[in-house]
């Protein structure tokens, strides 16, 4: 022991304060356990609260809001202009993840639970020291939520955050609005940032690796968001990478391998957006014996433990989505578990959810999914232009799909895009945990004129057909 060391003796340390993490650890408290939670930031909340999911999705609202007044013209809605004060935009975004890490706290806080900040690594099964508080912890049970972090550049660019590549970090903080920005990476990431700079005045060039852009999710979800992008962007490339970044005294001067060639640019900004990966080194994880695989994620049974029993893993170091509600639904059976309960991670299905311009959600079987495995599927299609309260509001772009068993008809999928798809997959998940049918989505009145009726016109379309539809002649 070196002079000075705090030491703690508890029932459970909680490693991560991000949405598994602080769920576990409130979880755990709230059941009657002593809770020791180790944050490496200074703030509550993971990479979710302050530097993803709630400072994108409140620069993603204000540029809606804009583009809200924008279309709708042909309203009657008369406006002279529109702009954004980029200080006072990035001043909102702090404040509103100021004021959710704030309340993560006092809800910590509210528990007795003992929070110690820095990097916490296992120096025993039962132990742990965190660098930057000079403080050991012994417990009966540990639980690993360490998150993500944000992947290097590709090979041959690895000084390009050194040089002032924008992380998605960066690009949230809103530290201007550039003339041009280069977006490297079509995922969600990449799309919801580009659309929201776009949107803030930036001209965005995109380029995705792949020759698809969301290669996540259904093609035909991809193109309704994909035929915005091509309104909203400069240009767009896939199948095409990034060779070389220079810096230069007026922006970065980009050269690209793209289909038809390779070409050069120069951008006022870079936003590095190529993914996220287990945050899982310098754990001692090794030492211990943990079983992981070759990208660090650790194995885990459904109660979410790991190959020592009394250490538990969630999140997004753990295999499936990289999602921060089904980190938090984990974080809960680990504390459960943990308390002496029964309980399993046994969800037939998690939610993911897009904020591009249009939203794009799913649960359950995707149509990709089912052909890969050649399996038989009933498939419902209910567009939004025939939709009442899309039309009354102007955003009829998109549609609901449902996928369903060709004999039971039980519910095995959900996919949306269009407007409010972040709210509306609620219901396809809950209809396939709770193994429904398409009769029970038909027969539940959804109120008129609403958005939400759509997921009822998708399932009469499954089955026999919506009456808001033509009927096809033979």
């Amino acid at each position: 022991m070196v002079v000075g060391e705090m030491i703690y003796d508890t029932d459970v340390v909680v490693i991560g304060g991000g949405p598994g993490g602080y769920t576990a650890a409130i979880h755990a408290a709230d059941l009657g356990k002593d809770v020791v939670l180790v944050e490496e930031d200074d703030k509550l909340g993971g990479v979710c609260l302050t530097r993803g999911c709630i400072p994108s999705k409140t620069l993603i609202h204000v540029v809606n809001t804009a583009n809200s007044v924008k279309e709708a013209q042909d309203m009657g809605i008369v406006y002279k202009e529109i702009g954004f004060d980029a200080k006072k935009l990035a001043a909102y975004i702090r404040s509103t993840v100021k004021d959710l890490s704030d309340g993560v706290a006092r809800l910590v806080e509210n528990r007795d639970i003992e929070l110690v900040h820095g990097h916490a690594r296992f120096i025993q099964p039962d132990q742990v020291y965190v660098d930057g508080a000079n403080t050991i912890v012994r417990f009966k049970n540990a639980v690993i939520a360490t998150g993500s972090r944000i992947n290097e550049l590709p090979v041959g660019l690895e000084t390009g955050f050194d040089q002032g590549v924008w992380t998605s970090a960066q690009a949230l903080e809103v530290p201007e609005i550039p003339e041009s920005l280069l977006v490297i990476g079509g995922g969600y990431i990449g799309l919801e940032i580009g659309q929201a700079y776009a949107g803030l005045g930036s001209r965005v060039t995109l380029v995705e690796f792949s020759p698809q852009l969301l290669a996540a999710a259904d093609k035909d979800l991809v193109q309704v968001v994909l035929r915005q992008c091509e309104k909203q962007f400069a240009a767009i490339y896939t199948d095409s990478r990034v060779t070389k970044i220079t810096k230069q005294d007026q922006g970065f001067l980009v050269e690209m391998a793209t289909k038809k060639g390779d070409i050069t640019h120069t951008f006022s900004r870079v936003l590095a957006a190529t993914g996220r990966k287990p945050d899982t080194e310098d754990l001692g994880l090794s030492a211990l014996g943990i079983d992981m695989d070759d990208t660090g994620r650790i194995a885990v049974d459904e109660q979410c433990r790991t190959s020592l029993p009394h250490i538990f893993a969630v999140g997004d170091v753990v295999a499936g989505p990289a999602l921060a509600h089904k980190a938090g639904r984990q974080g809960r059976v680990a504390a459960e578990v943990i308390a002496g309960k029964k309980s399993a991670y046994d969800n037939v299905s998690v939610p993911a959810v897009l904020f591009t311009s249009p939203e794009i959600a799913w649960t359950g079987l995707t149509e990709t999914r089912a052909k890969e495995k050649k399996l038989a599927v009933n498939v419902g299609k209910f567009p939004l232009t025939a939709l009442g309260r899309a039309r009354s509001v102007d955003k009829t772009r998109g549609f609901v799909k449902i996928l369903s068993d060709p004999d039971s008809e039980q519910i095995l999928g959900m996919a949306i895009v269009g407007e409010h798809a972040s709210e509306l997959i609620a219901e396809g998940n809950l209809a396939i945990e709770m193994g429904a049918c398409l009769e029970d989505l038909i027969v539940s009145i959804h109120p008129h004129p609403t958005f939400s009726e759509s997921i009822m016109e998708a399932a009469e379309t499954a089955r026999t057909g919506s009456v808001h539809l033509m009927k096809k002649r033979r």
